[in-house]
């Protein structure tokens, strides 16, 4: 039955607020105040108000505070400065939920670029929008192409309401013309994809295409469209269009699938699940640090962490099937792992062949990387709706 209230979710960011502000940083309390939050969390996951965010993506943000919050109590174990008055408690701890990073690094892609402590900025006029340029900081290891520019406060505004008409206009369009699928569209279709190639059907691969593009694109407006407004709310209250960058990279840097990831897709969950993985591998495992071994049971267990997450949040026949969401999941860690290995003989076979930005072999690698990584997505992603519809319909 779902609960048409998402008050017990406000109320957990309310018990995180309490613990970050007014308990000390080893404080016993901080692991028990878990135990409401996730509480919390899990009644307010199944509301209506979760339901209604489209790419059910409200309800992997309730599940996703969850390691938000033991992160920021239990792992990272966050305090306000020493010496701080309750209200300066108070206004450091409420900063913290609603960081527009959740705590990322503004070194992690995307992002603007950090000031120099040591360059002032300048000042470039455009029209009647100023546009701060960060000065290059001569002892930066950061390449003068990376530096950019940091908008207005008119011009974030205007950039991020184009943003939220046209990603709303998308999700309007796809949830108003979804795609007639029968049963026997699913059910009818053999195992071994990769093996069938030959002889799939023109259906099937329009409906295997179909579900990998909705299975990115929804969820990517929905997260941009809430990005561009809770940016646009918050600038228009004083906050400085800084702290608000790009939620996503570009899609052109995603010529791997590791890539793609890394570069490209948000960074909304990546501090709070990479923080459990590191944990589990550290210091319950005991493993080195900075170990070829450590860092890619890092990614198998992030990656398997947010098929935990997906498995929470998501709906009944995403709840069903464990396994095929497992699956997934695991096979991305795979892949990126595979893909290092083939870079790595790569580059050891061919050390000197660095290709410059104007040949035109770099082009063609590139538009191969493209290519592989639609690939994956469509094989891995298809392969799990379709384990998923198997699940939910076992009769069929």
């Amino acid at each position: 039955m779902a609960v048409d209230s998402i008050l017990p979710f406000l109320g957990a960011h309310g018990l995180l607020a309490i613990g970050l502000g007014f308990t000390q940083p080893s404080s016993p309390v901080r692991p028990l105040l878990l135990l409401p939050i996730i509480a919390c969390c899990l009644i307010s996951v199944r509301s209506s108000v979760s339901k209604s965010i489209p790419g059910e993506v409200g309800g992997e943000y309730v599940i996703g505070f969850i390691f938000h919050a033991s992160h920021f109590l239990c792992l990272a174990k966050l305090s306000p400065p020493l010496k701080s008055t309750q209200r300066e408690r108070w206004t450091w701890s409420t900063n913290q939920l609603f960081e527009a990073r959740w705590g990322i690094s503004p070194n992690i892609l995307p992002s603007w670029p950090k000031r120099s402590k040591e360059a002032a900025p300048s000042v470039v006029t455009n029209g009647q929008d100023i546009l701060v340029v960060k000065s290059i900081d001569t002892n930066s290891k950061v390449a003068p192409s990376s530096i950019g520019l940091i908008p207005s406060r008119r011009a974030f505004l205007l950039k991020r309401t184009w943003d939220l008409a046209w990603t709303v206009s998308i999700i309007c369009l796809l949830k108003s013309n979804k795609l007639l699928i029968f049963p026997d569209d699913i059910t009818s279709v053999p195992d071994g994809f990769l093996r069938r190639l030959a002889d799939i059907t023109p259906r099937e691969a329009f409906i295997r295409i179909y579900f990998t593009f909705l299975g990115w694109v929804l969820p990517y407006c929905t997260l941009r469209a809430g990005h561009s407004l809770t940016g646009c709310l918050s600038v228009l209250c004083g906050d400085s269009p800084e702290r608000w960058p790009p939620l996503f990279g570009s899609i052109g840097d995603a010529y791997t699938v590791r890539r793609f990831y890394a570069h490209f897709w948000h960074h909304l969950m990546r501090k709070a699940f990479t923080s459990h993985a590191i944990f589990v591998v550290n210091k319950v495992i005991h493993l080195p640090r900075n170990n070829p071994t450590s860092r890619y049971l890092i990614i198998i267990l992030t990656f398997l962490i947010s098929a935990g997450l997906h498995v929470a949040a998501g709906i009944a026949p995403v709840r069903c099937a464990i396994y095929a969401q497992t699956r997934y999941y695991f096979s991305i860690a795979a892949v990126i792992i595979l893909e290092d290995a083939v870079i790595w003989l790569y580059k050891s076979k061919f050390s000197d062949s660095v290709l410059s930005a104007e040949d035109p072999r770099r082009t063609l690698w590139r538009l191969l990387g493209y290519s592989w990584v639609a690939f994956f997505h469509v094989w891995s992603i298809s392969k799990f709706i379709f384990g998923s519809f198997s699940c939910a319909h076992p009769d069929l």
